[in-house]
């Protein structure tokens, strides 16, 4: 059985914080029990090697780069293949007095015992500095490439603007390696169906992974290519943000399928997170990534990652927006017709800056995992009250969850896919779960637990309508107040006063075509 394959790629520090906690959520996710299968195909992301020692691996299919000093502890080319020193090329070492760089004790851990210790609580939310200290997946050596040329954290050489990016792919000393790597990975699979790529979005990261995204379009132009630019600060006023954002939306747009932006949110009702610390906001969009392209990642999906790129780029509406649910609260001992009777307010909460989601007139596709069928309803010899609700003849997850997007959403087209597996969240998940959470992401209002939550239901969702132009709008407003002739480092880098125009007025026409009346 072939599987449809999807190369990941990761640009940037941020990005490969979401991206660290998505591998492990899958990682922690697996089954081995051949009497209960795993209704996710893992081989759409993952890849099955050898070592030199002839031991099996499986590690994900993914490209990831960082600046130079982003790993701490974690060897370039990974731990857990051991590559021999007459496979290095001596002209790309450099011989310079490194302080070394302990461990903590999570990867400490990690590296003796070959897994964390389940019952030993780590102390992770004093210890992650970077996304390689809560890193559980193993990665091949060619997953992880270091652009040599910034430091990260830098002041005195930052990679900051646009264009430092666009430069470093024309140079062809990074690019033609990662081209080469790209090629090797695709040669791999047998049904290749495309790209997802995450890339930091406000800083030099944007030029570099957009100018990926302008290759692959050329190189693989029937292939898709979903990207999830991502701005880890989306109030910022900084003009330097500002006009990275709208050059990589504007190349996005031109060279991308669909592309979905993501930004940490504040507020989750059963969360108590630090919005600002990426070890905690990161988790919460991998979660979402993980749960929202379970779409075309399971066993029995007919969907591929094409159709989401088609359905949701029509009319010119390249971009979309991302919600979530998480944990999705189902009270101890509710059925799932209670839980959505009962529902007051929005089903779930944007992840995408400026986009406050609205259901009606709009296409939606929602995924829910962790639920099992047999909390639908109660049989009808106990039913009682929920005999009289009109959902009640409704005899599947798929099929009630349905029946409400059709009842509270005007004008909307939702698809809904169903997931029984929950997410796992144990270590090195962070522990940021409210109380009323349970062991297994039940809610409890009157109880105070532990905090000791191993898995959860998850409700994410993929959105499109009139409120997306909303965020270009907002992003043209703040775009209007800056004199980008003043910034001299864009045009000394290459980017020239009339491309800064042309760039506005793309936004400006992104905004417009998600007007209804552009519809008509």
């Amino acid at each position: 059985m072939y599987s449809n394959e999807i190369l990941s790629l990761q640009f940037g520090h941020y990005s490969n914080f979401i991206g660290a906690h998505w591998w492990n959520i899958q990682e922690n996710g697996f089954q081995y029990d051949p009497d209960s299968p795993s209704e996710i195909d893992h081989d759409v992301l993952f890849r099955e090697g050898l070592t030199l020692k002839n031991e099996v691996t499986f590690t994900p299919r993914l490209l990831l780069v960082d600046l130079k000093g982003s790993l701490r502890a974690l060897p370039e080319h990974g731990e857990l293949y051991h590559v021999p020193e007459e496979n290095i090329d001596p002209e790309s070492l450099e011989l310079r007095a490194e302080e070394k760089v302990e461990k903590n004790e999570f990867q400490s851990d990690l590296s003796q015992l070959g897994s964390p210790q389940t019952k030993k609580i780590y102390d992770l939310d004093s210890e992650v500095q970077v996304w390689s200290d809560f890193l559980f997946a193993r990665f091949h050596p060619r997953t992880v490439n270091i652009v040599k040329e910034y430091q990260h954290s830098s002041d005195n050489t930052p990679f900051d603007i646009y264009p430092l990016g666009t430069n470093l792919w024309k140079g062809y000393q990074f690019s033609e390696d990662f081209v080469d790597k790209i090629r090797n990975y695709v040669e791999e699979c047998n049904r290749f169906q495309g790209f997802q790529i995450l890339l930091d979005s406000i800083d030099g990261f944007s030029g570099l992974s957009t100018s990926c995204i302008e290759y692959l379009r050329d190189e693989y132009d029937t292939k898709s290519i979903l990207g999830f630019p991502v701005n880890v600060d989306p109030t910022s006023k900084n003009p330097l943000h500002l006009l990275n954002l709208a050059l990589c939306y504007d190349a996005l747009s031109e060279h991308s399928s669909l592309f979905v932006p993501l930004a940490p949110h504040q507020k989750f009702e059963f969360i108590s997170h630090k919005p600002d610390f990426p070890y905690h906001s990161s988790a919460i969009l991998a979660s979402t990534l993980d749960t929202l392209t379970l779409n075309h990642r399971m066993k029995n999906s007919q969907h591929h990652l094409i159709d989401m790129c088609t359905d949701f780029s029509s009319y010119g509406r390249k971009a979309a927006a991302a919600s979530v649910s998480l944990p999705f609260p189902l009270k101890i001992k509710e059925d799932f017709i209670d839980c959505l009777n009962n529902w007051e307010g929005p089903l779930v909460q944007s992840v995408t800056p400026n986009c406050q989601i609205h259901n009606d007139k709009s296409l939606q596709l929602v995924v829910l995992r962790g639920v099992p069928e047999s909390r639908l309803k109660r049989p009808p010899q106990v039913a009682t009250t929920q005999r009289d609700m009109p959902a009640y003849r409704c005899d599947s997850l798929k099929e009630m969850l349905s029946y409400f997007m059709a009842c509270t959403c005007y004008g909307t087209k939702t698809e809904v896919t169903v997931c029984k597996e929950q997410m796992p969240v144990k270590t090195p998940f962070p522990k940021f779960f409210d109380k009323r959470v349970g062991k297994t992401g039940d809610v409890d209002l009157s109880s105070s637990g532990d905090g000791d939550v191993e898995s959860v239901n998850v409700l994410a969702g993929l959105h499109n309508g009139k409120f997306v132009g909303n965020m270009f709008e907002v992003l043209s407003k703040e775009l209007e107040k800056i004199k980008y002739k003043r910034f001299h480092q864009f045009v000394n880098e290459g980017i020239e006063n009339d491309q800064f125009k042309e760039c506005f007025d793309h936004i400006l026409d992104l905004k417009d075509c998600y007007e209804d009346n552009y519809l008509i």
